[in-house]
């Protein structure tokens, strides 16, 4: 009864927002018709209480493009690098290719020299892999910037090298490179998931990442402009990467933006961050011109299709929670990759991965059970010792210790295993949610394995996601199996009602989350099978032993 009204709601609601993008793409043609060529300006957003149009309301003339089998280029007549298409990375919910649309004037690999105006450009298509730009910037001394862009068919890297040259001797007090721009997930993909968006630049002395938060408040934000030379520059989001390196490095720093964007007909409102290198004091000569070699990428985080840039650039993926985790988040991705490799399938791999690190685990998990059946087998005679010596709290501290040592119990023997293993889980949890390799990927019911797995229509916005349903029902089971708790009727009651609050907080996760949490569950529930086989067998052997002694 509620599907095909839906259905019909969600297509009215696209055919508007077709038509909304047409009527600015129209608006915008006419102004940029008869608008005059300009250096352009920082955005209108950036003067604090106004908000800059969205840029993908600009209209985009293709007229070059170089391609690698991935990712098309898109040039316009003034050889500004406007469009970038990810051909295998899908919008959510329309299903065309990503398009990533750069603000004007901040273009990847734009450059820009504060005071000067461009006179001239030409732009030249070599071949299918080959654009070169040529311009020149008019001011007492005319200079000549040529930009040469190169594709390769086995990478997916844009690299460009730039020449800049001069008749007569002349220092150029300030040259910025612009890294370019990008938005956070939703208005770059669609994707309603939680997102991290950020500034990100390589200190070239220490290899040290800095990272600068586009929605902090704009002193903060300024204060993560740098003048100390850089290695490389990015933006990102969750899933996808803008990364631009330099040779030689920007010995100048950096320069920020974060212009505030809305897009048209819409109340919402986003960050567009940007970041450009910055070069001091260029000292050019008839004869030594400046030169420098790029190296630019956009495309999602993965290293496979990162190859080719420099190795630091690996610390522009952010896979860990905390920055501890990651030499632990590395390694389960890269099996990840591996299993999916063997088995053609990522919710298999996600299910082979969970199975293997409870195995990775079990000495520790099983050592803890043990632990924790001991200490609860002297439960009586430390109660016996406290009753004796609760007027003398250092004799039963003392007699408390020659227990322990008597029965070979260690006090942490059972929380410590816990406490080893939970960085590990926290790092396979963080590795799912993070991994853009699940993204679209289909498994089971579930249509996207980075967003909840939903079944049938959504009823006042609540849809029936199986998985974490399973895995609340698992957490029930574990319960019941559980062996009675004694102690706090407190606790007690957490326990009981803590699936319940796992479900409600956790509802919307991530398919693949809750894969991975559902075989977890039920590995946790044959582990406690086999811990209470383990401890009957062993008070059998204890009473087989104290019966020979009496014997």
């Amino acid at each position: 009864m509620f599907y095909p009204k839906w259905q019909a709601e969600k297509a009215a609601a696209a055919r508007q927002e077709q038509l909304a993008s047409q009527k600015a793409e129209a608006a915008s043609a006419k102004i940029s018709a008869s608008a005059p060529a300009a250096l352009p300006a920082l955005p209108a957003a950036v003067t604090p209480g106004k908000t800059a149009p969205a840029p993908a309301a600009a209209v985009v003339s293709r007229a070059y493009s170089i391609a690698t089998k991935n990712t098309g280029y898109f040039f316009n007549s003034e050889g500004c690098l406007e469009e970038i298409v990810l051909q295998n990375h899908r919008t959510t919910g329309e299903n065309k290719p990503i398009v990533v649309r750069e603000m004007a004037g901040f273009e990847p690999l734009s450059v820009a020299i504060p005071g000067l105006g461009t006179k001239s450009v030409r732009v030249e298509r070599k071949n299918e892999q080959e654009l070169t730009v040529t311009s020149v910037f008019a001011g007492t001394v005319d200079l000549i910037l040529e930009k040469t862009f190169t594709v390769s068919d086995r990478s997916n890297i844009l690299a460009c090298r730039i020449r800049l040259s001069s008749r007569t001797a002349v220092s150029v007090p300030r040259l910025i490179v612009w890294g370019g721009t990008l938005a956070p997930l939703k208005p770059l993909a669609n994707d309603t998931l939680r997102d991290i968006h950020m500034i990100e630049y390589c200190l070239a002395s220490t290899g040290k990442v800095v990272t600068v938060d586009p929605a902090a408040k704009a002193e903060k934000f300024q204060r993560g402009v740098t003048a100390d030379p850089l290695e490389w520059i990015a933006v990102s989001n969750k899933y996808f990467l803008s990364f631009l390196s330099s040779s030689p490095v920007f010995d100048g720093g950096c320069e920020l933006i974060n212009p505030t964007i809305r897009e048209t007909g819409s109340r919402e409102s986003y960050k567009q961050a940007g970041i450009a290198g910055v070069y001091e004091g260029v000292t050019l000569q008839p004869d030594k011109p400046f030169e420098a070699m790029y190296q630019f990428y956009l495309g999602p985080k993965i290293l496979a299709e990162m190859k080719g840039l420099p190795a630091s650039s690996g610390d522009a993926i952010h896979l860990a929670y905390w920055s501890w985790l990651e030499p632990l988040c590395r390694p389960m991705l890269r099996l990840l990759n591996l299993l999916k490799e063997l088995t053609g399938s990522y919710g298999l791999a996600i299910i082979l991965l969970t199975v293997i690190v409870k195995l990775v685990l079990w000495p520790l998990i099983h050592k803890g059970n043990k632990s924790m059946r001991r200490m609860q087998r002297i439960q009586p005679q430390l109660k016996e010792l406290k009753e004796k010596y609760k007027d003398n709290q250092q004799e039963f501290s003392r007699r408390m210790m020659e227990l322990y040592r008597k029965e070979n119990v260690s006090p942490f023997g059972g929380c410590l295993p816990m406490l080893l293993q939970l960085p590990v889980f926290i790092a396979l949890y963080s590795t799912l949610d993070s991994s853009v390799e699940l993204r679209h990927v289909s498994f089971l019911w579930a249509q996207d394995l980075s967003r909840p797995d939903l079944v049938g229509p959504t009823i006042f916005g609540i849809g029936l996601h199986p998985f974490i349903i399973l895995s609340t029902l698992l957490m029930v089971l574990q319960q019941k199996i559980m062996p009675p708790m004694g102690g706090d009727p407190m606790q007690q009651k957490i326990m009981l009602y803590m699936p319940v609050i796992m479900l409600f907080f956790f509802y919307n996760f991530p398919s693949g989350l809750a894969l991975y949490w559902t075989v977890n569950n039920v590995l946790s529930i044959l582990q406690m099978k086999y811990s209470q086989y383990a401890a009957q067998k062993e008070e059998q052997e204890l009473k087989n032993s104290a019966g020979k002694v009496k014997a």
